[in-house]
């Protein structure tokens, strides 16, 4: 279950950057854009909700963890991980373009 929080939206950058490559180069900006604003908003969700932690006094809890509810935290990894999985897809993308780009140059001149 923790699989699915955590890497559900990472997988998803993924797959759609991988299937963006037949389309043009804006389909490509576009869903490492999407992913990174889904990202960053399943961050800001949990932190905007998330309270004061609760105390083992006020919680009637011996073990603090076992009061704790780990999936927002779980959500905001998943998030976290997308973010990061966008930096490296948009830094893999422009270098790939860029390589593309001289290639086709090269092969002109040439």
């Amino acid at each position: 279950m923790i699989l699915v929080y955590v890497f559900t939206l990472p997988a998803l950058i993924v797959v759609g950057w991988l299937l963006s490559w037949w389309g043009s180069w804006r389909v490509r900006r576009i869903v490492l854009g999407a992913g990174a604003v889904v990202s960053v908003l399943c961050v800001l969700a949990v932190l905007r909700s998330a309270g004061p932690p609760p105390t083992p006094r006020t919680a009637g809890c011996r073990p603090l963890l076992a009061c704790t509810d780990l999936g927002p935290g779980f959500v905001a990894m998943g998030g976290v991980i997308g973010l990061v999985c966008c930096v490296v897809l948009l830094l893999l993308t422009i270098g790939v373009e860029a390589l593309l780009t001289w290639r086709r140059r090269r092969v002109v001149v040439g």
